[in-house]
């Protein structure tokens, strides 16, 4: 895992954690107006950066993070923001409980399993897509409509990070979508925000499972949005929310 930082470390620690398959480069993109407050911590998942290894498990990333947390900032982290799969790494994180984690961004998150078939399914889209140079077939425009998005929302995929290899691809995916909530997570003190866009069923069932887990947890539902609509299109508006979040509701 490659850990890369931005502004001034005297700030709360922040970490941002991508999406699936995504070029972490993507996070301080969408999210750099954070760093006017935050000191920003971006991780890119093994398999998904340059001269990166192939990815292995989400517990294995956990473990990555966690190690960096503990000899970088003694076991303690202000927050970290997740969006899409980036939310099952921060789950993951909070049912281990092995750092400290004061606040928690959960946006579009997708924990509820999906199961391998589907995962199979997409894998094979984003193989075609990869042969393709980063076109994806046709059947992809149904996957984009049941996270509430459109053909014209195709731009958002840009972000993926091609050069990944194939085995990294299927093994991140797959683990995506066979992902079950660790029910350690309800001893967890963080305080947590669930956040999706209206659109978007699948993460709306996620809330309501992760919300049977935890006990300091809101949920804000963005009227009008997709999956990740806001972070791409509106990362200057995400990033004033996040921070209203975080320091106004103590």
């Amino acid at each position: 895992m490659k850990f890369t930082t931005y502004g001034d470390a005297n700030n709360p620690a922040v970490l941002l954690m991508h999406g699936m398959c995504q070029d972490w480069h993507s996070m301080y993109d969408f999210l750099h107006d954070l760093e006017a407050v935050y000191y920003l911590i971006v991780p890119g998942m093994d398999g998904f950066y340059d001269g990166s290894g192939e990815f292995t498990t989400f517990e294995d990333q956990c473990r990555q993070i966690e190690d960096y947390v503990n000899k970088n900032h003694d076991g303690k982290i202000y927050g970290i923001y997740g969006v899409s799969q980036g939310t099952i790494v921060l789950s993951e994180l909070l049912a281990r409980n092995r750092i400290s984690i004061e606040k928690a961004f959960f946006d579009g998150t997708y924990v509820a399993h999906q199961g391998k078939i589907a995962g199979l399914g997409t894998n094979r889209m984003f193989a075609t897509a990869k042969k393709r140079n980063g076109k994806f077939p046709k059947a992809m425009n149904i996957m984009m409509s049941l996270m509430g998005l459109s053909e014209d929302d195709m731009i958002m995929l840009n972000y993926i990070y091609w050069d990944a290899t194939y085995t990294s691809i299927k093994n991140n995916i797959i683990q995506n979508y066979t992902y079950r909530v660790n029910p350690s997570i309800a001893a967890t003190k963080t305080e947590v925000i669930l956040c999706c866009g209206s659109k978007e069923p699948y993460a709306k069932k996620s809330h309501k499972i992760l919300m049977k887990y935890l006990k300091n947890v809101r949920e804000i539902i963005l009227e009008g949005y997709g999956h990740g609509q806001m972070m791409y299109f509106q990362g200057n508006k995400l990033s004033k929310m996040i921070i209203k979040e975080w320091e106004t509701n103590q």
